[in-house]
């Protein structure tokens, strides 16, 4: 490894499924795309930014196959007919963070965004990038901007990224962002329940019970609900509801490690 920022491996995981579903999406797009293309049929001369987003489109499709040595060759084939241009800078310093190159990729994830600043797909995956190595409020500003581009369909995502960026540093401003992402999407799950985290944590019980039971109308219990709604309910002292919530906790998800936390309340002598 090349850098001194070195993601956990679970958030290069996250990154990893994350950089497969984008190149998918990003192939549909160039196939489905109702405007304008550069063409080389045609007698006009192609611009450097027509050459470069050639190049661009092919390193996609061999990055979503993991071909990892054609993609960069691709990539540099676009950046030296045009060193600014923003996708070919974004799917570079993707390509970087593949191969545990961090410096190389902020390099490009800079170039990417200071080139366009309305590339929302690259602000915002800076934005994931200065989070996961330590840099949460610089993040901040890189998910803002992903977010206020209008043509950005995926504006609660930015947002909430934020919010539980901030949540990492105990930031009071994440909940804020985090009710920004449901503002926009009302049944966002994962902004649902780190909002109920933050409200258990802030001892706001009543809301933390209010954000558990949205979270859990709109999708199936995991394990982590579970065991929250079970200590939401006991610090309100409903506990027929919070025994009810243990008990499914238990059922459901009898290996996870909240499941044994639960079992080792029911192990305890009654005073």
């Amino acid at each position: 490894m090349n850098s001194m920022y070195s993601p956990n491996p679970s958030a290069r995981l996250s990154l990893t499924l994350r950089l497969v579903l984008l190149c998918v999406a990003l192939i549909a797009s160039a196939c489905t795309s109702t405007g304008p293309r550069p063409s080389v049929t045609n007698k006009q001369e192609l611009t450097q930014a027509d050459k470069a987003l050639i190049h661009a489109r092919l390193a996609r499709n061999y990055l979503a196959q993991k071909q990892y040595a054609v993609a960069k060759s691709e990539l540099e084939k676009a950046l030296r007919i045009n060193p600014g241009h923003s996708d070919s800078n974004y799917v570079m310093a993707l390509l970087m963070m593949e191969l545990q190159q961090y410096d190389t990729a902020e390099k490009h994830f800079t170039r990417a965004v200071k080139s366009n600043k309305r590339n929302s797909a690259a602000a915002h995956d800076f934005g994931m990038f200065l989070c996961q190595t330590g840099r949460e409020r610089r993040a901040v500003d890189y998910f803002e901007l992903a977010a206020a581009n209008p043509l950005f369909e995926r504006s609660e995502l930015s947002y909430m990224r934020a919010g539980e960026c901030l949540s990492k540093i105990s930031d009071p401003a994440a909940e804020q962002y985090l009710k920004r992402a449901l503002s926009v999407n009302p049944e966002l799950r994962p902004a649902l329940y780190q909002l109920a985290v933050l409200k258990y944590q802030a001892g706001a019980f009543l809301s933390a019970r209010a954000y558990v039971e949205r979270y859990l109308a709109v999708t199936p219990p995991r394990a982590e609900a579970l065991w929250l709604a079970y200590q939401v309910e006991s610090k309100l002292n409903a506990l027929e509801v919070a025994e009810a919530y243990r008990q499914l906790l238990m059922k459901e998800f009898p290996g996870s490690e909240e499941a044994g936390l639960a079992r080792a309340l029911s192990s305890r002598p009654s005073s």
